[in-house]
């Protein structure tokens, strides 16, 4: 029931898409997004269908944080479900595939498919939507910057 929405954005990273497995290094990487896994033992890598992170959102109107689901996990593809039943839910997607433009390079999407009663208002002309757009450019800004950096620095992603 209810509207659904889509929020998504796609950057070009000097930086192969291995650079983005370690989530206890993202967290040093950007101001937005602070993504853990619930077990701190468990590195993004290990993570499967069922798992439960810890995500806390520091760049919206409002901050909130929230425990959402592992739906799938590999190299290349990173997805979570959070919702309030009923009300609204969103499915997170990151996808770090080999670049076609960038030689050695990710191409880095980020993208939320929302839904429920509540979901128009991540639409484009609501301020959340607005919002929500901004803060997925930023991330992937950050997160192009400091991988590059990291692979610049170390000859390799792992530094």
């Amino acid at each position: 029931m209810g509207q659904s929405q889509s929020v998504s954005t796609q950057t070009e990273v000097a930086a192969p898409p291995e650079t983005f497995l370690n989530f206890q290094q993202h967290k040093e990487w950007h101001g937005i997004f602070e993504i853990k896994c619930l077990d701190p033992n468990i590195q993004r890598a290990n993570l499967k269908p069922g798992d439960k992170l810890d995500v806390n959102i520091k760049g919206y109107p409002l901050k909130f944080q929230f425990q959402p689901t592992v739906l799938y996990n590999s190299p290349d593809t990173f997805q979570w479900l959070g919702s309030v039943p009923v009300l609204f839910w969103g499915k997170h997607q990151f996808y770090f595939t080999p670049s076609q433009d960038t030689p050695g390079g990710t191409t880095l999407i980020q993208r939320e498919d929302f839904g429920g009663l509540l979901a128009f208002v991540v639409g484009p002309t609501w301020s959340f939507g607005q919002k929500s757009f901004q803060n997925f450019k930023t991330l992937n800004r950050d997160l192009k910057i400091a991988a590059e950096s990291a692979t610049s620095q170390s000859g390799s992603a792992y530094g």
